[in-house]
This record gives structure tokens, sequence and C-alpha cells, in this order.
């Protein structure tokens, strides 16, 4: 493994330490963190069900997960204006104002370390981490998708275009 390789390793864990770290301080657990981290930066808004497959959570699951946040004040339940039966899902001014002051110092500390990089490395920094993210992306969506939720019992119905399970 080349160390570059190593370091990114590193930085998952660092990553993840951090993201449990805001989930504590934001006094909420990592799934409904996750959750809206996958609100916040979706590129519009969204429904349960797309949460549910983006979480690998059962349907009645993402619903509690939605309950929990709009409990907190996390999120917001809106009628789609076309489809009056749909519900899209937004996350709270105050709920992306919390995330952000308190992600500000760790934002900070990482601009001031890219800071001190000239033009051109910071070019190859962008590069090399764009060429990453993409590396990412498509063993994503190379990976067979699972039959269900880890955690799905025989009884919950699986998020739509799932195939059923077969038996062990």
């Amino acid at each position: 493994m080349e160390p570059e390789t190593s370091q990114l390793r590193r930085l998952q864990t660092a990553m993840a330490e951090a993201e449990l770290a805001l989930a504590r301080r934001m006094q909420t657990n990592p799934t409904d963190l996750a959750a809206m981290g996958h609100l916040a930066g979706s590129a519009g808004p969204v429904g349960p069900t797309w949460l549910s497959g983006r979480l690998g959570l059962t349907p009645a699951a993402a619903t509690e997960l939605v309950d929990r946040l709009e409990r907190a004040g996390h999120v917001e339940r809106r009628r789609d204006s076309v489809d009056r039966r749909r519900v899209q899902l937004v996350p709270t001014e105050s709920a992306l104002s919390e995330v952000g002051g308190r992600l500000a110092p760790l934002l900070a500390a990482l601009d001031g370390v890219v800071a001190g990089f000239s033009s051109e490395q910071r070019q190859t920094i962008l590069d090399y981490l764009e060429q990453v993210g993409t590396a990412y992306a498509d063993f994503a969506r190379q990976s067979p998708e699972p039959d269900g939720p880890p955690d799905a019992d025989s009884s919950s119905t699986p998020p739509e275009g799932t195939p059923p399970r077969s038996a062990p």
C-alpha cells in the first residue's frame, strides 16, 4: 500500500471519530447525524424513501428516524408542491446553523492547513482529492447491493426495487 493510501485510511478514521464527536456534541446519534448530512448535502428536496435507501434503513426505521429529527427541531416535513401525497424532508435553519457553528473550528483548521501550501501544491492536492473522490464513487457504484439492511426482519417491507430475499 502506498504511503498516501495509508494516510487516507488514517484520515477516514479521524473523520469517523470527528463525526462521532459532533453527534455527541449535538446530543444525537450517528445515524441521525448522517441523515442530517444527507439532507443538507442533497441537490434538492428529498423524501423518506430516498433517505432510507441512502442510510440502508427499512422504511419503518427511516420514519422513526425522521420523527426523532422532527421532534429535535432538525428537520421539517413539507408536502410536495406538485404531488401533495408526497412528503419532502428539509433541514431546519437552526439545525444547519448549529452544525455549521460546531464545525467552524474544524473547517478553519483545515483552511489553515491548506493556506500553508503554494498555489501549485494546492492544485496538486485538489487534483488528487478529486481523483480519490472519483475512485470512492466508482467503488460504491460497482459494489453489489445487499438483500436488505442487516437489521431487517422478515416482517418488514424492503425498499422499492429491492429483490426478494432468498432463503438461507
